[in-house]
């Protein structure tokens, strides 16, 4: 067998292992979303909500068609300030994300999880791990919309004034090569 100038076997046997690789190639997008709830009560039972629109984030948004996967890392609540008249010592925060167009019923509602024992102290913070119907729900969001509705509720021992930031933390991956 002949080769072109300059390419021997080595080479060509290092150019044939390689391009199962690139067929794979996969792109990774830092998935960083993050809202503030306010909470102002009396105290006793709450809920909030906030509608999430993913369509806002153009490093995200311009990739959409091509996502393969979404990986949450963690949801994580951190506290970002308490005010004056604040009262509550702690929360336990549930979560659950409602996706759009969904009946009001919350029957198609995700529940992510409960965040124990929330401090009322700035820089206060809780985390929930991910999970695999979390990536299924939010890939689902991509693919779609890109919309949904986060809602939180709890119940505090006595009055609140604080705002609570809510935070997504993972990735989308993405063929870059080989689709």
């Amino acid at each position: 067998m002949q080769f072109p100038p300059g390419m021997d076997l080595l080479r060509l046997a290092v150019v044939a292992a390689a391009l199962p690789l690139l067929t794979a190639c996969t792109a990774i997008i830092p998935l960083d979303v993050a809202r503030e709830v306010t909470l102002r009560s009396d105290g006793g039972a709450f809920a909030a909500e906030q509608v999430v629109d993913l369509s806002t984030s153009d490093a995200l948004w311009s990739h959409r068609a091509n996502v393969d996967a979404v990986s949450l890392d963690e949801v994580r609540a951190t506290v970002i300030s308490v005010a004056a008249g604040h009262r509550a010592g702690a929360v336990d925060l549930a979560l659950r994300f409602r996706p759009e167009g969904a009946p009001a019923d919350g029957g198609a509602d995700l529940v992510v999880g409960t965040l124990h024992g929330l401090a009322f102290v700035e820089g206060e913070t809780a985390t929930l791990p991910g999970s695999a119907a979390l990536d299924d729900f939010l890939l689902s969001v991509v693919q779609g919309s890109g919309r949904f509705t986060a809602f939180v509720s709890g119940s505090l021992d006595g009055a609140a004034d604080a705002v609570i930031e809510v935070r997504l933390l993972g990735s989308l991956a993405y063929q870059v090569v080989g689709r």
